[in-house]
């Protein structure tokens, strides 16, 4: 390739990393960050320590953290030490690698239309506001590479691209298990191939590329056995899959229930790509712009209303749900409408076939793979779905595909938008902590204690606080002693059996027999209502929705009395 081909691909990635780099840490950011930490100190025992993630330090083994990103950014903290504004500028690689991987497989399918479907894509919200030290970007991007590598290799006859296209695929699944998804895409590939020249050689590079992904699992998980007595991904596979027909049936209704809320989840991250690809897909002019502008208006009047203004239909169906789950009826009539064209037309061939088997793939890879709804499972079936929408364009565009730049423009400005509401809505994890710690002023004697999850934790404890621990494993009792004259730290989140952060682990706590007295209130208010966390990360069917309460309320207290946790 030329330095005129990588010129965007990088441009993009210094973008999607800048933005990252400036946004605090932000839900599972910490668990990452105390795992790296770790594996900085002692690299050959990834699993052999405990972390405080929930409600008592428990073995790392039991929580679900594959180890690809953690050992990259365990090296980043060896190198500059654990600042988290240069380990997110070390994440640059998979930023790069994710436009690469973009820009090739939109060359292979989308001819034409590559430069505009790379830039809408990777500046969509399915990349800008969910790329973090979390898995889900770094995951996608190496999944995405194995995938355009083995393609380049089979139709190039280039073997060397195929041990490293299941060297990228293994890296996938060991960064997220949900890119296990990715040999079936090369299988679907490969068999796209039959009947054609070279089939023979597709054939031979599939299994020398999942044989070599899965040499390279299969040797970590070896050695996870010799080191600490048991593979990591099988514990969790089975903890997943749990046993019976009665757990397999409860299972399946479950991960159907979330189809909905994650449609939501898609609609949102997904319009953009489908709004640039609309006028090449046939969309008349005046039903795109009166789609955008009724959009527009929608998510205008969610960044500033309170939640409860957007519930005239209640709250099971409420503004929020209407917009985003349009959003994403809109996209799957774009893919329809446009196989339907490219049907009619004589246009549709192999390759399209392919892709539609991969957006499927992608899809039940995400309802057979997701504990909970969430914006970023469903990051893989965007970019298949952005894939085939643009290979569509091109095809039915004839050499002349007409994409606008203003669907662009509006792809981009999405993702930034969403961007800039989860980089503010993080915000308030970081400063009330140190806001806190502040009026604590962190001298030595009494301990300081706090409770709360996610980013929270995380600035907390770099405060030097130290968390609750308020459960115990059954095996030996490290609850907490509080001490009269301690300090506790506490969140203040409202008392309606709601979902909200910074997630307390007991929602109980503190219990009435704790006697506390109380120093201040810290509140975070502001004019804008949108916020992404928790529904973006977690149990949401949206990427934001608005808010009837303060940002974050923290409660700062003196211990009055000693007493023990549990």
């Amino acid at each position: 390739m030329s330095w005129r081909t990588h010129r965007l691909p990088l441009f993009l990635a210094v973008v999607v990393t800048l933005l990252n780099a400036v946004k605090p840490a932000v839900v599972d950011d910490t668990a990452y960050l105390l795992f790296a930490r770790h594996l900085a100190t002692d690299p050959l025992h990834p699993y052999g320590f405990e972390l405080f993630w929930y409600w008592c330090p428990q073995p790392a083994m039991e929580i679900l953290l594959p180890p690809v990103l953690p050992y990259w950014l365990a090296a980043g903290i060896a190198l500059f030490g654990e600042h988290l504004f240069l380990l997110k500028l070390w994440l640059f690689p998979f930023a790069w690698i994710l436009c690469l991987a973009v820009r090739s497989l939109l060359r292979r399918f989308a001819p034409g239309v590559e430069s505009e479907g790379t830039i809408a894509f990777c500046l969509s919200p399915a990349v800008l506001p969910l790329f973090s030290v979390m898995l889900d970007v770094p995951a996608l991007a190496l999944g995405a590479a194995a995938v355009a590598l083995f393609m380049h290799g089979c139709d190039a006859r280039r073997w060397w691209l195929v041990p490293l296209a299941g060297l990228c695929a293994a890296l996938a699944v060991q960064t997220k298990y949900s890119m296990l998804a990715v040999p079936p895409v090369l299988v679907a590939y490969a068999f796209t191939r039959l009947g054609r020249p070279h089939s023979v050689w597709a054939l031979m590079a599939l299994i020398a590329a999942l044989v070599v992904a899965a040499a390279i699992c299969w040797g970590w998980e070896q050695y996870l056995v010799a080191v600490h007595g048991e593979s990591h991904f099988l514990r969790h596979f089975r903890e997943s899959s749990g046993a019976g027909a009665g757990d397999l049936w409860e299972k399946l209704a479950e991960r159907f229930a979330f189809a909905q809320p994650l449609f939501g989840q898609f609609g949102g991250l997904a319009a953009g790509v489908s709004v640039t690809a609309a006028a090449g897909i046939g969309w008349p002019r005046w039903v795109r712009v009166v789609a955008v502008a009724v959009f527009m208006v929608a998510v205008a009047c969610l960044l500033v209303l309170p939640y409860s203004a957007t519930q005239p239909l209640g709250p099971r169906y409420d503004l929020p749900f209407i917009v985003f789950g349009l959003g994403g009826v809109s996209v799957a009539v774009t893919v329809v409408m446009g196989l339907g064209r490219g049907v009619w037309k004589r246009v549709a061939d192999a390759d399209t076939l392919f892709l539609v088997g991969w957006v499927f793939i992608e899809t039940l890879g995400m309802l057979g793979m997701t504990p909970f709804p969430a914006a970023r499972r469903v990051i893989g079936v965007c970019l298949a779905v952005a894939v085939l929408l643009f290979h569509l364009v091109a095809k039915l565009g004839q050499g002349r595909p007409a994409v606008p730049r203003w669907g662009v423009a509006f792809a981009v400005g999405l993702g930034v938008l969403v961007w800039a509401i989860d980089c503010w809505d993080a915000q308030a994890e970081k400063v009330l902590a140190e806001r806190a710690a502040a009026v604590v002023k962190m001298e030595p004697g009494p301990t300081v204690w706090y409770t709360g999850h996610w980013g929270w934790q995380y600035y907390c404890e770099r405060a030097g606080m130290r968390p609750v621990v308020s459960q115990w494993d059954g095996k030996t009792d490290r609850t907490t002693l509080l001490k009269a004259g301690d300090w506790l730290v506490l969140p203040l989140v409202p008392r309606d059996g709601g979902f909200y952060r910074p997630h307390p682990p007991d929602p109980e706590f503190p219990p009435a027999e704790l006697r506390l007295e109380e120093v201040t209130v810290l509140e975070w208010r502001d004019g804008l209502s949108a916020q992404t966390i928790p529904p973006m990360y977690g149990g949401g069917a949206y990427p934001f929705r608005g808010r009837d309460h303060p940002r974050l309320r923290v409660g700062v207290y003196r211990v009055t009395k000693d007493w023990r946790a549990w």
